[in-house]
């Protein structure tokens, strides 16, 4: 293990006629030794070394964070604490904020904590806080201030489970997309917006964290960014599937608010983003929650009968993601919407009039923690499924740019907290996924986090880590003609192709809903 932050005790030789130099310097004399590159010690810590080096009788303990360059002392205090060093780990997600804390010592995870950002009273999603915040000191830092309150309001959850004060920690290093990144360090993300979309930074380096109003006993580190919309979020997701290191070519799908998208190998990697929205978060229904308790997260039906499981087994309040794509997938495999998506009046007693549209009721009166019926509507259903087009593109459209057939690909990495949850075969089903062999397919989980926490405990993936915003080649969608027109072939379930999802196709004609194999 070769933590990013680590903590040395040293036992200093104490000042005497014939070794009188400076307490630094007679500090780092002791620190160059045990690393593998020069040492730094900035003014902030070089405040702290008196009187404390001569209290302690000289027994002081040094964190150091490893720089592209160098190490640089972080903190100095009293006595032998090597044996605690801790750093955090952290997802800065625009609609949920992870935080990890991590014994670099013995490299375990201790716990975690999650928060909804405290950005979102500002706007659901990402455009609106940048145009609110444009050209507007103020409400820049009021953002800023939003997202610094969430992570030390995860602080000190961590502290109160854990007894571990962020002093303890030398090192956060954070995981987030670009406008993210920005807001965080109190920048203005507005360049991002209009073409061509650059930010202000790609890479900000290693940062003092009580510059930024964090309690950290040490430094922040955010991922760099690629483009405007691949941001360390997705050069975490780089490091925590590998596929940088892999021969074969392979697929990175991460779905949350935004859908990234990266396609390569050792040899090549290139990336493509877009606005998912709110769907896969159950936000395109009036019934549309985030995963959380009372979400419906599984549906089956069985002839007539629809079932559900809610999160944490209680009456359903509503339905997340990996609930609307298991009813996608369900209605269609019986018949209860055409492969168009049009939902078909008679199919069953559920399927009703609301309005001027059609609706398929998923809960009864019975079943809901309202009292009232949960229902999808037509309309939701369209707009899922311009969600689910959008993601079917990035894929086709990335593989035509380069040349691929999707039997070429030798993983397809399913990352993000929505994929942990997905029923695969429903994925496939709609065409939100591939129809690949599901021996292919990793679901990596939270890949911002984990490449967070990865990078945490080695530090020689921090030149790969910086190296990324060079090797990863971005392509905008916003320059492509095509990608609209493939997108309208992907309207459909799971797309105009059938023959591109064997599967599928086979599936619905055993149910009788497609004509058999002559």
């Amino acid at each position: 293990m070769n933590p990013l932050c680590q903590k040395i005790a040293l036992r200093l030789p104490p000042a005497r006629l014939d070794d009188c130099v400076g307490d630094k310097e007679r500090l780092l004399r002791e620190l160059a030794p045990r690393l593998d590159a020069p040492v730094e010690l900035p003014y902030r810590v070089l405040k702290t070394l008196y009187p404390l080096c001569r209290q302690e009788d000289w027994t002081v303990t040094a964190t150091v964070v490893r720089h592209p360059d160098r190490w640089q002392v972080v903190r100095v205090e009293a006595g032998d604490t090597a044996s605690r060093c801790f750093g955090y780990a952290v997802d800065l997600g625009s609609t949920t904020v992870v935080m990890e804390l991590v014994d670099l010592s013995t490299g375990r995870s201790l716990t975690q904590e999650s928060a909804f950002n405290g950005q979102i009273p500002w706007g659901e999603e990402i455009l609106s806080r940048i145009f609110y915040a444009k050209n507007k000191p103020q409400r820049l830092q009021e953002l800023q201030n939003a997202t610094l309150d969430t992570l030390r309001g995860l602080m000190a959850s961590l502290e109160r489970s854990t007894g571990i004060s962020p002093k303890d920690c030398g090192l956060l290093v954070a995981a987030g997309n670009t406008t993210m990144t920005h807001f965080l360090l109190g920048i203005d993300p507005w360049p991002l917006f209009p073409t061509p979309g650059a930010p202000v930074f790609n890479e900000a380096g290693f940062l003092p964290a009580e510059e930024l109003g964090l309690p950290v006993g040490g430094e922040v580190f955010c991922l760099p960014s690629v483009a405007d919309y691949v941001g360390g979020d997705t050069v975490a997701g780089i490091l925590a599937s590998a596929i940088a290191q892999e021969e074969e070519p392979s697929i990175l799908m991460d779905i949350g608010t935004n859908g990234e998208l990266v396609v390569g190998c050792r040899d090549y990697l290139t990336a493509v983003a877009g606005a998912a929205g709110p769907a896969l978060e159950g936000g395109i229904s009036k019934h549309g929650m985030r995963a959380g308790p009372g979400a419906i997260d599984t549906v089956t039906i069985q002839g007539p009968q629809l079932r559900f499981t809610t999160i944490g087994g209680g009456k359903a309040k509503g339905i997340c993601g990996s609930g609307v794509v298991d009813l996608l997938a369900q209605l269609m495999l019986n018949g209860w919407v055409d492969l168009s998506g049009a939902m078909q009046e008679g199919a069953s007693p559920r399927v009703i009039r609301e309005g001027e549209q059609l609706a398929v009721v998923y809960a009864t009166a019975e079943e809901s923690a309202t009292g009232q019926p949960l229902t999808f509507t037509q309309e939701d259903l369209r707009s899922f499924m311009a969600t689910k087009a959008a993601a079917n593109t990035m894929v086709s459209y990335l593989l035509d740019s380069l040349g691929l057939e999707l039997g070429q690909i030798a993983h397809f990495n399913a990352a993000g907290a929505f994929g942990v949850h997905l029923n695969l075969e429903s994925a496939i089903t709609i065409g939100l996924y591939p129809d690949l062999p599901r021996e292919k397919f990793r679901v990596l989980g939270n890949t911002s986090l984990t490449g967070a926490r990865m990078l945490l405990l080695d530090r020689n993936l921090l030149q790969t880590a910086l190296d990324c915003p060079q090797q990863v080649v971005y392509q905008s969608l916003a320059d492509s003609k095509d990608f609209l027109h493939q997108m309208q072939a992907a309207m459909f379930l799971p797309h105009t192709q059938l023959d591109a999802y064997p599967t599928v196709k086979a599936e619905l004609q055993r149910r009788g809903l497609l004509p058999p194999v002559s």
